[in-house]
């Protein structure tokens, strides 16, 4: 099978591997859709060589399982967390497998999605539901995921309002997930490529920081028909890691709001913890998201309609892998899909 791995400094390689056999408790997938996310971008610009597959947001039809495999069968459709965990620790059994001390990452400890083939725990399988498509399926496995618990855990209501600070991949899902839920959206990004999906993908205003003021332009979006009660989003994720969106956080937040960083960057202390104490507000790190709220996030996609597609410019197969990681990397598009 193909597979792709890192050569450092932003260079790649299509390589033949085996097809992977599934252990105890393990199902064979063929890979049918998987994104190009940010964390791999840190891998693909760094000076790492490897020669393991890389990708980690599978989605794909069960070839076939291992022994002890019961809930899952060949040829059903899944996508696959893509954090593994041990299965057994405290944060295990709360389904917070990202938290596990001995966790394993799909596509870097572990063979990863930019493949024709992948190996999976059967637990880690999440069951599309009819009409799901294979890239939400993928969607599901990461971004999509991320966007879904950043709102479950601020407790995103219907008419409210929401900023989302950077326009990637992940704020675009925010963006997508808030309107769906039915929340006012306002986003701001400095690449007008990415504004503009943002207005696509239903955004009620989307606006460039490096044209516009970003905190008058957010407390302005929140006034409701003129009144002026509310200063400020009942919400807002920052999904860029920039130190200069970390700076707008508690200025656009509305006293008593709550904002989730989502997105990993700089370090620089931009944050006055004073602010948040004179606003009332509430800031929480929204890093993935529990296993078993796929299973959620996947009944969401079939009741609701939702699709993240919208946010996908670039479509490639495997085989073009230096020209999709070079386009995801350059940062000026939407998502990014290997199609095998």
């Amino acid at each position: 099978m193909k597979g792709v791995v890192f050569l450092s400094n932003r260079r790649c390689a299509v390589r033949e591997f085996p097809v992977p056999e599934p252990g105890v408790g393990e199902v064979l997938i063929h890979i049918k859709a998987t994104g190009i996310c940010g964390s791999d971008l840190h891998v693909y610009r760094s000076n790492l060589v490897s020669d393991q597959i890389r990708g980690h947001e599978p989605c794909g039809v069960v070839e076939r399982v291992g022994a002890n495999v019961t809930s899952v069968r060949p040829g059903d459709r899944v996508s696959v967390h893509h954090h593994l965990g041990c299965g057994v620790c405290a944060f295990c059994a709360r389904g917070e497998v990202v938290a596990c001390p001995k966790d394993r990452v799909v596509g870097s400890a572990v063979p990863g999605s930019f493949a024709e083939f992948m190996v999976a725990p059967e637990r880690n399988c999440i069951p599309l539901p009819e009409g799901v498509s294979f890239i939400n399926g993928a969607f599901m496995a990461c971004v999509g995921g991320t966007a879904f618990g950043a709102l479950r855990r601020l407790g995103a209501m219907p008419h409210e309002t929401l900023a989302v600070f950077g326009l990637g991949p992940v704020g675009l899902s925010c963006v997508l997930m808030a309107k769906a839920m039915g929340l006012r959206v306002i986003g701001a990004d400095v690449i007008p490529e990415r504004v503009a999906l943002a207005t696509q993908c239903g955004a009620d205003e989307a606006i460039n920081g490096a044209e516009a003021a970003v905190v008058e332009s957010v407390r302005a979006f929140s006034r409701v028909m003129g009144v002026h009660y509310v200063e400020g989003c009942d919400y807002v994720i920052e999904a860029s890691g920039s130190a200069e969106a970390r700076s707008h956080i508690l200025p656009s937040l509305r006293r008593g709001g709550a904002a989730a960083i989502v997105g990993v960057g700089s370090n620089e202390k931009v944050i006055n913890p004073s602010d948040i104490h004179g606003k009332a507000a509430t800031l929480i790190g929204s890093v993935v998201f529990p296993l078993g709220w796929s299973w959620d996030l996947a009944r969401f996609l079939a009741t609701s309609g939702l699709s993240f597609e919208p946010i996908v410019t670039h479509r490639y197969g495997l085989d073009d892998a230096e020209s999709a990681l070079a386009t995801a990397d350059a940062g000026r598009c939407g998502k990014v899909v290997f199609l095998t």
